[in-house]
């Protein structure tokens, strides 16, 4: 057979025409009611954040917002939103009759922006759950800390900055505080919003403008900016430099703040260079006429205007001050509020008109983020004879990890109550087959490829069912940082399988979305009750900073009755079957293997390799690479034998396993070999040093390159007493250290020891 021939005839089987695999049923989650509650719809940052949040929840979910009191000038309340003013009137007894309502509907949880204690109590009183959401820095909250730990005892508060949060921790030591962010999307501007709102201002299209927004308030300390404007115009290439202030007056001293600005704007002689539209709707349209913007303020929790500014493109100059500076942006330069207006104008002159990149957290969707804590409520979990387990995964592909976990889902099924919920599509079927067929409680969390999909579908499944330790197995990292953000306020337990050493590098490649959702690797491992190794070798390795509590259970397999069987001389390894089993992907060495097999060729002409896996679509590429690289020898001394889920009993028919990985972590192949008596050659990687004893219960390779992979088989093709040894000893290993048996009665303890611990609840 040729090798075009071959390709033709092999590739569609292997990379094409599959059937569609079946898929675990989604869950059944009906649309969601999320409440908040507001002191007011003024213009502000605290309202504006509750109402783009509002306009995107409303799209998935209802939403019910609670407004206490009216505004003079408020913000425009976006459609779909089902609205409850209460107008200043009456409040305590109204908001306990909203709480008592809220209730009866199912959903508890509140979030309150801008509420007092004894607002956030009557909510209490009526049995929902208040969930106080800080805004500020400590100087503008609007009551002292401890007061946030007293309404209806919230099992934790929700700050906008890692900064306020760390103030509240220092001011209400007991109450949880969870961190927030808003973050502005991108926003498209009109091509002629430039134009327009210089016409407006009356600017000239060479004009260098610096922007500000926000209520004139003390706080804003706007009159800075008016010096730092002074300042610029004594420099020839910035005298045409011009000062717009989108906002009024706001706030107790709002009045007070203003008439400064006017006094500090006619002292310095700048009426013809500073521009005060006051309170423009949606001003970060307003932000494209703007070459810099600047932000003076003494203080800020999380300033959106700032926020909007860069994501918009704008270089920015603002006061190193409470969350600004927390997610990194590179247009954005800090300046301390005591240094002095020189250098706060040399920064600016050294910013405007420049052309930053926009941050990369631009189109991170923060609101997604919000509505998990408005679903999220702690509860307790129901504790059985047995603690109720919850395993995550992301698919139930042809792979190790998911054999591992089908594996002990089936030796466990009759021993303790557990789901399996699967965060994705699998590419086959055997596998949700094979779990159906024992009745294991399985389902799928959304038909997307969204994490928020995911994750929001978990967090109400576990709200319903409340089990007592989530397990996660082989999933998106993303996935796991946010279930344990938002979850990690109650006392489920989280347990993490890893497969070693990749793990830690996975999570760490997730630092900008750490960032993004203000919850690091450190605190996701001091969050987990168990961080559970496959092998002994990276317990120790791979984490800096406090280490996360660790156990090591490795992989077990079912010892079979029927085994291979070595024969005596030379004959049976002239030609011998080498099989290897695994999908035919890049981290198999695939390509390092054939190439490999023209050495061994050489010695062995008969031998043939045998390949039992198929290629998922993501890797047909590498697939269709392997089968020109086997050339004229595909279907001759190189047999593939597509997706073999039975792979485990079948591989007592071949005479050597080859087994090549790389972030190993106790690869089942290995083991799967082992137990049906076949001498192994695997490389050194993971967990695979302490199933392959070099000499004893197999052959380790330093390396994958073809020469270190061809001399591994051939000590074993030449050496049939070597062969029959390692087939004994092999075999007596896994039985004594790796089986079914083992593995099941090691997680049955850990769940049992976990669901005993003392949670932070």
């Amino acid at each position: 057979m040729s090798a075009a021939n071959s390709l033709a005839t092999v590739q569609p089987m292997h990379l094409a025409q599959q059937p569609v695999p079946e898929q675990p049923k989604l869950l059944a989650l009906p649309a969601a009611v999320l409440n908040v509650a507001v002191g007011s719809l003024a213009l502000g940052g605290a309202e504006y954040i509750v109402l783009q949040w509002a306009a995107r929840a409303a799209v998935r979910h209802g939403v019910r917002l609670l407004v206490l009191r009216d505004a003079s000038q408020e913000w425009p309340i976006p459609a779909g939103i089902e609205i409850t003013r209460l107008g200043g009137v009456d409040i305590g007894r109204r908001l306990e009759m909203a709480g008592a309502r809220l209730t009866a509907d199912g959903n508890r949880i509140v979030l309150c922006h801008m509420l007092l204690n004894d607002e956030r109590s009557a909510l209490a009183r009526g049995g929902a759950l208040p969930i106080p959401v800080l805004h500020n820095a400590s100087a503008g909250w609007l009551e002292p800390g401890r007061c946030l730990a007293a309404s209806g005892n919230p099992p934790f508060a929700i700050a906008v900055s890692q900064a306020a949060a760390d103030e509240l921790r220092v001011a209400a030591p007991k109450l949880p505080c969870a961190v927030v962010r808003y973050l502005p999307r991108k926003r498209t501007n009109h091509p002629d919003a430039r134009r327009d709102w210089r016409i407006r201002w009356a600017l000239r299209e060479d004009t260098i403008v610096i922007g500000m927004a926000g209520g004139v308030k003390p706080q804003k300390a706007y009159p800075r900016a008016l010096r730092v404007l002074a300042a610029l115009r004594a420099w020839p290439a910035l005298a045409n430099a011009h000062l717009v202030i989108l906002g009024g007056p706001t706030g107790r001293d709002g009045l007070l703040a203003w008439r400064t600005v006017l006094e500090q704007t006619r002292r310095l002689a700048l009426e013809a260079h500073v521009r005060l539209p006051g309170f423009v709707p949606q001003a970060a349209q307003c932000f494209a006429a703007f070459d810099l913007f600047l932000n003076t303020s003494r203080y800020e929790g999380l300033s959106i205007a700032t926020l909007e500014a860069l994501v918009g493109g704008l270089p920015v100059v603002a006061s190193r001050v409470g969350g600004q500076g927390e997610i990194s942006s590179p247009g954005l330069t800090l300046v301390g509020v005591d240094e002095t207006d020189e250098s706060w104008a040399s920064a600016v002159a050294a910013n405007v008109r420049t052309c930053p990149a926009k941050p990369d957290w631009s189109g991170f969707p923060s609101d997604r983020l919000w509505t998990l804590f408005h679903l999220a409520e702690p509860f307790d979990p129901c504790q059985g004879a047995r603690p109720r387990v919850l395993f995550v995964t992301a698919n139930l592909n042809a792979g190790g990890a998911q054999r591992s976990l089908v594996n002990l889902a089936q030796a466990l099924i009759d021993r303790m109550p557990f789901e399996i919920v699967v965060c994705g599509n699998s590419t086959a079927s055997h596998f949700t087959q094979a779990l159906h067929k024992v009745g294991v409680p399985l389902r799928r969390s959304a038909d997307s490829t969204d994490v928020f999909d995911h994750v929001e579908a978990l967090v109400r499944f576990v709200i319903a069912t409340r089990p007592a330790v989530m397990c996660f197995w082989n999933v998106d990292p993303k996935i796991k940082l946010l279930l344990v953000k938002v979850l990690g306020t109650g006392c489920l337990r989280f347990i993490d399988v890893s497969p070693g050493e990749y793990a830690f590098e996975e999570m760490r490649s997730m630092a900008p979305f750490q960032q993004w959702i203000a919850f690091a690797a450190g605190e996701y491992y001091q969050r987990l009750s168990r961080l559970v190794l496959k092998y002994r070798a990276t317990e120790a390795a791979g984490w800096r900073g406090s280490r996360p509590v660790t156990a090591v259970i490795p992989n077990g397999v079912v010892i079979p009755v029927r085994q291979h069987t070595v024969e005596d001389g030379m004959t049976i390894y002239n030609r011998a079957r080498i099989v290897m089993s695994g999908r035919l992907a890049p981290s198999k060495f695939l390509l390092e293997t054939i190439s490999a097999m023209a050495r061994v060729w050489a010695s062995f002409p008969d031998v043939e390799l045998h390949l039992l896996g198929t290629a998922e679509p993501r890797h047909a590429e590498y697939a269709a690479a392997v089968l020109r690289s086997a050339g004229d020898e595909l279907g001759r001394r190189v047999l593939l034998h597509g997706a073999a889920f039975d792979a485990p009993e079948r591989l007592a028919e071949y005479d050597l396993t080859l087994v090549l990985g790389e972030h190993q972590g106790c690869p089942n192949s290995v083991l799967e070999a082992l137990a049906a008596g076949l001498p192994v050659v695997a490389n050194d990687s993971g967990g695979t040093r302490e199933q392959v004893l070099h000499g004893k219960t197999g052959i380790l390779l330093r390396d994958r390159e073809p020469a270190t992979i061809a001399a591994g088989l051939l000590s074993v093709l030449s050496n049939p007493a070597l062969a029959r040894r390692l087939s004994r000893r092999g075999r007596a290993h896994v039985t004594r250290r790796f089986s079914m048996a083992a593995m099941a009665n090691a997680y049955l303890q850990l769940f049992d020891t976990v669901a005993k611990e003392r949670q932070p609840c």
